[in-house]
């Protein structure tokens, strides 16, 4: 027993039989296998890329390398492509050839969607040196362009080229004004007119429907209940009702398509697109905003 719980007590150690002084073999602790065995860290430098990839995993060096000129090569071009677009905007701007500077500066922005100088000269471009704004839309997008890549340098060139942009600010601000008073009361004249209209409308609808859905209930009544007389009163009766209530319905139609009609016309009157001082005025409004746009890039 004494054997076995010296066993399990040393059941984790490890064991090697050796020779005792009686040249018998005898079974001794290892000692050496007490001792941990030290190992040396190895440490692995791991170059950093930037295009962490599953291709790259299995590339060679030289096919890292080669891959790394192509994309090196392939910017460059890119580099020098856009900066002969925008070589080539310049000439037409200078020229006065704003159209087909746009187009070449279009080509350029595909090739780098935050170069500040391509943004500026399309705004010099669409607004054709800063003398018309009616292409707002663009023209506004250009600006926001600006705004967000132009360096210092760029916006203090192109502040150069605005001239008197307070002046022009104020003077359509003036022009967007008098549109907008006149528009109004336009609506207001008109809005009054409509809606004499609409409740005009209204009127002769409801006094074709209240009767047609009377006409309809009564037919519907004694159409239910004729078989239940001996005599024909309630038959004639149906017929007359259902004549009628077809006749309303016609009516019906008739001031529902009128109702409609005037209630459109009160949605459209709103609407500044339906009148040509209400598209005068929206476009007044939009240059105006494109001109504050314009100004906030000096500000």
């Amino acid at each position: 027993m004494a054997e076995e719980r010296l066993i399990d007590e040393d059941k984790d150690r490890k064991y090697k039989i050796r020779k005792n002084a009686d040249g018998e073999d005898e079974l001794v602790i290892d000692a050496e296998a007490d001792v941990e065995e030290e190992f040396e860290e190895v440490e692995f430098e791991v170059t950093e890329s930037d295009f962490d990839d599953e291709e790259a995993a299995v590339m060679t060096p030289e096919q890292l390398a080669a891959r790394e000129k192509a994309r090196e090569e392939a910017e460059a071009k890119r580099v020098e492509e856009l900066n002969s677009h925008i070589s080539r905007a310049q000439s037409l701007v200078d020229e006065g050839k704003f159209e087909d500077a746009t187009f070449v500066l279009d080509a350029a922005a595909e090739l780098d969607r935050g170069n500040g100088k391509v943004y500026a000269l399309k705004l010099i471009a669409l607004t054709e040196g800063f003398t018309k704004f009616s292409n707002s839309y663009d023209a506004t997008e250009a600006a926001e362009g600006v705004l967000a890549f132009a360096t210092a340098e760029e916006k203090a060139e192109l502040a150069a080229k605005t001239g008197d942009i307070w002046g022009v600010i104020e003077n359509y601000r003036q022009k967007a004004t008098e549109l907008e008073r006149e528009n109004e009361a336009g609506k207001s004249a008109r809005r009054a007119k409509f809606t004499a209209k609409r409740k005009k409308s209204a009127a002769l609808f409801g006094a074709t429907a209240g009767p047609l859905a009377v006409f309809a209930a009564l037919a519907g009544y004694f159409g239910a209940n004729m078989h239940s007389q001996l005599s024909n009163v309630y038959m004639t009766l149906f017929f007359v009702f259902i004549g009628l209530a077809a006749a309303c319905f016609i009516a019906t139609v008739i001031t529902s398509r009128g109702l409609w009609a005037s209630v459109n016309l009160l949605k459209r009157n709103e609407k500044n697109s339906s009148t040509k001082i209400g598209r005068e005025y929206e476009a007044a409004s939009a240059e105006l905003k494109l001109l504050n746009k314009i100004n906030e890039i000096f500000s």
